[in-house]
């Protein structure tokens, strides 16, 4: 590899703008083989270049991050009322509290 590239963290580079262009195809293999590329112009951050796959992990990370606050709620919820399940009404609450409309 002939153009300046920095690693800054796990799997993770820095590259500019013109090399980013020049070097395109190179920069796709490692982004296929898992590695996130920044890149910058002018020493300012424009762009990240990522697999699809990385994108899809993050969701599902998000998503599991939401799922498991709701259950500790509803861990929360039934502490509360004294064991007692939980209603219908409280189910709704939960089931629409993510919703955007």
């Amino acid at each position: 590899m002939a153009f300046s590239i920095a690693m800054t963290g796990n799997n993770v580079f820095d590259v500019g703008a013109f090399d980013a262009k020049t070097y395109f195809a190179e920069l796709l293999r490692k982004v296929q083989s898992g590695a996130t590329i920044n890149i910058s112009k002018n020493g300012k951050k424009v762009a990240v270049l990522q697999g699809v796959q990385t994108i899809r992990n993050e969701a599902a990370f998000e998503a599991h991050k939401r799922i498991l606050a709701r259950s500790q709620k509803i861990q929360e919820t039934r502490k509360n009322s004294g064991g007692a399940s939980l209603t219908a009404k409280d189910l709704k609450e939960l089931k629409n509290e993510g919703r955007k409309y």
